[in-house]
């Protein structure tokens, strides 16, 4: 792989339309200079651009119609391995993107977690980091004089005793060790004491074969701890055979996947803690609606009976009355159940399902609700996502009634591309979306929206109303 010295050209392989347009317009926005950029959503193409153009850089998204995971990744690669490889990934598939750097990928990027320069950066940095590693394979004397340019710490060991005889640059300047006090180490003084006999079980077990790459933590001279990723690669070293060490500082990167996990582990719990507590609360509604209401009306049933059973002379009167309740207290029970029972979406439909929701809402709120529906098609959908879908428009519905104060609410779905977008828009009092909710209410819309590998965008400021949006890729 050969850098162009008119502009680079780039292969983005990309199934999903809007993270294909942004991408391209973080590169065309860079300071790169780029001549094409190849585009395609299915690895069969990639393929053959790789063999038919000359690609400096691919961008691969794991999940396409063709290929998922791994796979996807270890397929291009055995088409060509000098093409460098930067992995596009979401926060749920940076296990496999990690994997996919240890297969030999160059660097990996959360989608929405980048800008046109860290993508530039990461271009510049996978294109930079093959050719070095292409120069040298190539010849000892050109590696030998990439060794001190190398941008990642490198060293040269003996093989027998792990005594360090070169270092470049990089290594003084990131591990703090002047080059004469360097060359009076061995590896062993660059990992923290606990972890010598991991080094030496390691060694044994022949783990330093070329290519291999394995995290590690090593040991700066101020006694500060780095994780590195650590590449060995056997050389000739003035007739003889040494041992090549190549680090990569991934400090930061295990620091922020440390924060992602923790972040997670802290949201789950909080999904869990919500859950339980809207459970709760809707016992305790159900509760205070049978006791509060149906029971109060069935307990005047009881006493019209008794008065006919002690009057007589009135029980047609008595009677009657009694039949009112009981059907007072059949439609407040049907009406306790619609709220709690699932819409037959199979047989009424979602569209169908909503317009009965609204007019549910509307009768018992002074709520005016707008519903505007366009290009969706319900059979591309699968009932899991209707379902969700009814639920995130009663609920928000719920919140905007308890706390809103609005008067008009619009209902707006939009169906295309693969993507099904909910937009519910009200004109209340607002709140401030930066101040943390003790409410379950937007908790569960997350949930649920999570649950489908969707995503929620809540707009809001005080005086100003809510749109709340939910945005999911159809399964």
């Amino acid at each position: 792989m050969k850098k162009a010295a008119t502009g680079l050209e780039l292969l983005v392989v990309e199934d999903n339309p809007a993270d294909l347009y942004l991408i391209k317009e973080m590169l065309r926005s860079s300071h790169l200079i780029i001549k094409t950029i190849y585009e395609t959503s299915r690895l069969e193409e990639a393929y053959r651009l790789i063999e038919s153009k000359e690609i400096h850089l691919a961008l691969l998204d794991l999940s396409l119609p063709d290929g998922s995971g791994i796979d996807s990744y270890l397929s291009i690669r055995k088409v060509n391995k000098k093409i460098p490889v930067i992995i596009l990934t979401g926060l749920q598939d940076t296990d496999v993107a990690v994997e996919a750097i240890q297969q030999g990928a160059q660097d990996y990027l959360i989608k929405g977690e980048f800008n046109s320069h860290g993508l530039s950066r990461a271009v510049q940095y996978s294109i930079e980091r093959m050719q070095n590693l292409e120069n040298l394979r190539e010849s000892e004397e050109k590696y030998r004089q990439m060794f001190n340019r190398n941008p990642f710490p490198s060293m040269i060991l003996d093989l027998a005793t792990l005594r360090i005889l070169e270092v470049n640059h990089s290594a003084i300047e990131k591990y703090g060790y002047s080059r004469d006090e360097f060359l009076e180490m061995t590896l062993e003084d660059i990992r923290p004491p606990e972890d010598i006999p991991e080094l030496f079980e390691a060694i044994a077990k022949g783990g330093t074969r070329k290519g291999e790459q394995f995290l590690m933590r090593h040991q700066k001279k101020n006694g500060e701890l780095l994780f590195m990723e650590v590449s060995y690669y056997p050389i000739g070293y003035y007739g003889k055979t040494a041992m090549q060490a190549q680090m990569n500082d991934v400090t930061e990167r295990m620091r922020l996947e440390d924060e992602l996990a923790k972040e997670r582990e802290i949201r789950q719990r909080q999904i869990t803690a919500a859950v339980l507590e809207a459970q709760e609360k809707e016992r305790i509604a159900i509760g205070e609606e049978l006791h509060d209401n149906i029971n109060q009306i069935i307990t005047s049933v009881r006493l019209y009976i008794d008065l006919a059973r002690k009057k007589p002379e009135h029980n047609d009167a008595y009677l009657v009355k009694s039949m009112e309740y009981i059907s007072m207290a059949i439609e407040e029970n049907r009406k306790l159940a619609k709220a709690l029972i699932l819409p037959q979406l199979k047989g009424l439909g979602l569209v169908m399902s909503l317009e009965e929701l609204k007019e549910q809402v509307a009768q018992s709120s002074s709520l005016e609700i707008k519903t505007n529906i366009q290009h969706f098609d319900e059979t591309r959908f699968t009932e899991q996502e209707k379902i969700s879908l009814y639920r995130i428009v009663q609920e928000q519905l719920n919140n905007i009634i308890n706390h809103a104060k609005a008067k008009t609410v619009t209902i707006e779905l939009y169906g295309d591309n693969g993507q099904i977008i909910l937009t519910i828009k009200d004109d209340g009092i607002g709140f401030d979306t930066s101040v943390r909710s003790s409410g379950v209410g937007l908790t569960n819309i997350n949930s649920r929206a999570e649950v489908l590998n969707g995503k929620v965008q809540v707009d809001s400021a005080p005086g100003r109303g809510c749109i709340l949006r939910v945005i999911l890729n159809a399964a």
